[in-house]
């Protein structure tokens, strides 16, 4: 099971550039952290808890790791952190039998593939729900257990989630009312120590900002609820369907099969949990798929429930549906592989350098070495699976993992090369003399950041004298005016993109 979660987790965390999206847009804060010297609570949108970790896996890597990949190890961390306490609250809940069966539906959730895998400072949340979860789960159990009540919710207000940190409190507040078990003395006392040190830090942690002027919207991270773009409160129930799947079914059954006695902490606890978040979420500024790696967690707790109590026949129809879609998923990226190595099918080797996929027809024997074992180590895992009622599940997650590492080993140089501005960035580098800097027009912020990262030149958003331009322009925009002082050096995109393309010119 551990080198299962290990085979989940480590592949895509290293080995490239910072790829366009939410991997870039965290990785240029935390560049501009560094190179300005500025403390991540000091900078809008930086929640500090994950810099501060990103910043020292990526110093404590230098030698040997890239910014970047030393960087993406702290959203590995985290995801291993969360795993551990979910493992745990299983257990406390459900039973000891439970524990691999929740990290199971977690890992197997499709939304946690990507997101899990890149620069992404909600993770730092999603482990500290983990614990807070833990702590709630423990406290009629274990008179210590305010403790990870407490911590849970310092590390969420450290990671950015002021609000989340106050609803699970709420929720933990309010079990008394609901549950009999939490309304023992040391349950009590428990749930006082973990509120009041949560409370204290807080007051403690608001009173530092202030003293360093930090505006109270910064230090909540309340921007998040305060924006210009009006609501979308179906948003998360909307992608749900997708993103948490299979957890979300095994959880539908779990809550179906228990409703004649819902009133216990494995039932009370999860739904409270995630009912509280998607309302909370309903008020989301700007909702998207990195804030909601929280609602998995409620979801994986349930279907660890639901999936010991799946009919046979339905259980069957996981496995079964999982060995075929994620073989034939398999079959299909070594046919790719194929086109891209070897040049064959050549309609497709065609379509693929169109694409953007580079060297497209040049075999690259550690790639394809690295794909074997990964298909073979999967046949061979197929073949030696024993009858548990964890089979499903485990054969469904180990197709995730087996994909996952098998599009890394086969395609992770092309991807990185379509996917970064490491090839922009060098084509200016290749141009632009070291001490020279680039004006920019129409370029959005990180890209800009970005292409200065990757060539190493200064590019300046406004007019500073610079003796160089560059100018974006996006699909379907006629090419760029610019006054005949400019003459244009050279004109390209990242492989394969047609929404973006780049124009650099050189003064007269």
């Amino acid at each position: 099971m551990l080198l299962l979660c290990a085979a989940w987790l480590l592949p895509g965390l290293i080995g490239h550039a910072p790829w366009k999206g939410g991997d870039g847009d965290h990785f240029v804060r935390l560049w501009l952290l560094l190179q300005s010297g500025t403390a991540p609570q000091a900078a809008p949108a930086t929640p500090p808890l994950y810099y501060w970790v990103a910043a020292a896996t990526a110093w404590l890597t230098s030698p040997i790791l890239t910014l970047a990949d030393g960087a993406r190890l702290a959203s590995g961390l985290f995801i291993a952190l969360a795993l551990f306490f979910v493992s745990r609250t299983a257990r406390v809940l459900y039973g000891a039998e439970a524990g691999w069966a929740a990290v199971l539906t977690l890992l197997g959730c499709v939304g946690l593939l990507v997101r899990g895998h890149e620069l992404n400072a909600y993770t730092a949340q999603f482990a500290a729900a983990a614990v807070m979860l833990y702590g709630i789960a423990s406290l009629p159990q274990n008179a210590r257990s305010g403790w990870a009540l407490g911590g849970g919710a310092v590390l969420m207000l450290l990671a950015g989630g002021a609000a989340e940190a106050l609803l699970f409190l709420l929720l933990a507040a309010s079990m008394p009312l609901l549950l009999v078990e939490y309304r023992s003395p040391a349950a009590r006392r428990s749930l006082a120590w973990g509120v009041g040190g949560a409370l204290l830090f807080g007051a403690a942690w608001l009173a530092f900002l202030a003293a360093q002027h930090i505006p109270l919207m910064r230090a909540f991270n309340l921007q998040r609820w305060l924006g210009s773009n009006s609501l979308r409160p179906g948003y998360y129930p909307g992608i749900l369907g997708w993103y948490a799947w299979p957890a979300w079914p095994l959880a539908a059954w779990a809550v179906y099969r228990e409703r004649r006695q819902w009133r216990t902490p494995g039932m009370v606890l999860p739904v409270a949990a995630l009912a509280g978040l998607l309302g909370l979420y309903a008020l989301a500024a700007d909702p998207d798929e990195e804030q909601g790696l929280i609602l998995l967690l409620p979801l994986a707790l349930l279907g660890a429930a639901g999936l010991f109590t799946l009919r046979r026949g339905a259980a069957n129809a996981l496995l079964w549906f999982a060995v075929m879609l994620f073989g034939f998923v398999g079959l299909l990226f070594w046919i790719y592989w194929s086109a891209h190595d070897l040049g064959h099918p050549a309609r497709l080797a065609v379509r693929l350098g169109k694409l953007g996929m580079t060297h497209v027809g040049e075999l690259r024997p550690w790639a394809l070495a690295l794909g074997i074992a990964v298909t073979l180590a999967w046949i061979v895992f197929l073949a030696r699976l024993q009858r548990s009622p964890l089979r499903p599940m485990l054969v469904w997650t180990a197709g995730m993992t087996f994909i996952w590492t098998l599009l890394m080993a086969l395609f992770l140089a092309p991807l990185d090369r379509r996917l970064s501005y490491v090839g922009v960035g060098e084509a200016l580098a290749a141009r632009v003399p070291p001490t020279a800097c680039i004006q920019t027009y129409q370029v959005r912020s990180q890209q800009r950041l970005l292409l200065a990262y990757h060539s190493g030149r200064l590019l300046a958003p406004a007019d500073i004298g610079c003796d160089w331009l560059l100018v974006e322009t996006r699909r379907r925009e006629a090419a760029p005016h610019v006054p005949g002082v400019w003459v244009k050096q050279w004109e390209g995109a990242r492989p394969g993109d047609r929404s973006d393309r780049f124009h650099l010119y050189v003064r007269r």
